[in-house]
């Protein structure tokens, strides 16, 4: 039997990617502070900021509907258990 920790998948390509593009930005900031620039980085580094956190946004959002589904599955799963406190 699987367990829900092992059954949460996101996209890492989205999580990985992101990350890489924050750390282009935090490099391109700094080489702009004293003078220089990235060749291949034809943007300024608010822009890779912002595509950084669009994606980490959107990996938030993946992982939170999983969870979702997932509670949900896990809780139509479960047997229902009347509470002898509730009024019949």
């Amino acid at each position: 039997m699987t367990t829900s920790s092992s059954r949460l998948f996101t996209a890492p390509i989205f999580l990985g990617t992101a990350f890489l593009v924050f750390g282009l930005a935090i490099l391109e900031k700094v080489l702009n502070l004293v003078g220089w620039s990235l060749p291949f980085a034809g943007v300024f580094p608010r822009q890779l900021l912002d595509w950084a956190t669009t994606l980490l946004m959107f990996e938030i959002a993946l992982m939170l509907r999983q969870m979702i589904e997932l509670w949900l599955e896990d809780r139509r799963s479960a047997p229902v258990v009347s509470d002898p406190r509730l009024p019949h």
